[in-house]
């Protein structure tokens, strides 16, 4: 966990440096472009014990090397236009482009964190009043899948989210659907962000936000019947019947608490900001498919395409409070996030690093798997 703290701590002295006595736009700029630099490197070097499918991921990358190109075509048009088993055959195109290149993993763990990271400093530049806290959010709450355990996911919501956010902006569908359809091959969850083009700049109202606040409601009652119809139409069977111990309590209470002040101080923040017509409707759907969590864990992959947006709204709920209470707040939402992060004592080692005995013990038990085929 070490490295995570001086990671934050070096984001706090830019932080300081950049934000405060530099011209906002340059230092904004420079501040955006060191973080994400120290994010990329956090991803990339990681080791491959690190993160929940890093090291079946590394054994897969290196088995494309015995694929050949028409074997890796016939089975992309066959799962997708004919209904052969398998599923993501994008993904396995991407990964033999890159394996021409080069088939070091390392190099290959870099790749996607530049695909990722990129944009997401560009939109969090774009977007976010007060990028300390967007990139702090990311780092507490999202960087443990979309920096460590994600690869396929990490690319689709690089593709969807960051980039596709400026076509839902401008309303341009056609170029939008098509990032859609290619995320659609790399992750198959991807498709549920395409509602968010239709509801992204919904007009908040007391009356819509009572009527969500329903649904939301009635979500939690029938989530099992939603899981149900949600997984037979999405070829996502397997997260139907309800896993014991599913259920993300702290990540719902987060959600619960940042929906409420939303909820509280809608009319302010459309006043100071229109845009925030967009992450409040992101944050509502975010809230409607997390019922689904308490149902199987890995409905939390469809929530974090929209959720990933209360990186720009915390910053817009810290404007609307006067300078004293603003420093109060700031502090406030950095301790919480700082404690909710080393709450879970995230481990990390670089590559160069020598494993411990428990992770020996723990790459032989996914050596020995049969297959290194990810389910989710």
């Amino acid at each position: 966990m070490t490295t995570y703290i001086i990671n934050i701590l070096f984001m706090i002295v830019f932080a300081a440096i950049l934000l405060l006595y530099i011209p906002f736009q340059w230092g904004k700029k420079a501040f955006c472009i060191i973080v994400s630099i120290q994010l990329i490197l956090l991803s990339g070097l990681r080791h491959y014990s690190i993160g929940t499918d890093t090291y079946q991921y590394k054994l897969y990358y290196e088995e494309m090397g015995n694929r050949s190109w028409s074997n890796l075509w016939a089975e992309f048009i066959n799962i997708l236009f004919k209904g052969a088993e398998g599923k993501d055959p994008g993904y396995a195109i991407f990964e033999k482009i890159i394996h021409t290149l080069t088939n070091n993993y390392q190099v290959y763990l870099i790749v996607i964190a530049l695909i990722f990271t990129v944009p997401l400093g560009i939109w969090i530049y774009k977007n976010s009043r007060e990028p300390f806290i967007s990139f702090l959010i990311y780092l507490c709450l999202f960087f443990s899948f979309f920096g460590i355990t994600g690869h396929r996911q990490t690319i689709a919501t690089a593709l969807v989210v960051f980039i596709g956010y400026k076509f839902i902006k401008e309303r341009d569908f056609w170029p939008f659907l098509a990032l859609i359809l290619i995320a659609f091959t790399i992750h198959k969850s991807s498709f549920v962000f395409l509602l968010y083009y239709f509801l992204a700049n919904k007009k908040i109202t007391k009356k819509y936000l009572f009527l969500m606040s329903g649904i939301i409601t009635a979500m939690f009652t029938f989530k099992n019947q939603a899981m149900f119809i949600l997984g037979t139409h999405t070829g996502y069977e397997q997260f139907i019947e309800q896993y014991k111990g599913a259920g993300t309590w702290t990540f719902t209470l987060l959600l619960s608490l940042i929906m409420v002040v939303t909820i509280w101080k809608h009319e302010k923040l459309l006043k100071n900001n229109p845009q925030v017509a967009y992450y409040i409707n992101a944050l509502l759907i975010a809230m409607l498919f997390t019922p689904l969590t308490y149902v199987h864990p890995s409905a939390m992959r469809i929530v974090q395409y929209f959720s990933v947006f209360i990186m720009l709204l915390i910053p817009e709920i810290v404007e609307l409070f006067n300078k004293r209470e603003k420093i109060l707040i700031y502090y406030a939402i950095v301790t919480l996030l700082i404690v909710l992060f080393t709450k879970n004592n995230p481990q990390y080692l670089f590559f160069w690093g020598k494993l411990s005995n428990e992770m020996h013990k723990e790459i032989n038990k996914k050596h020995h798997l049969d297959t290194i085929y990810l389910l989710a």
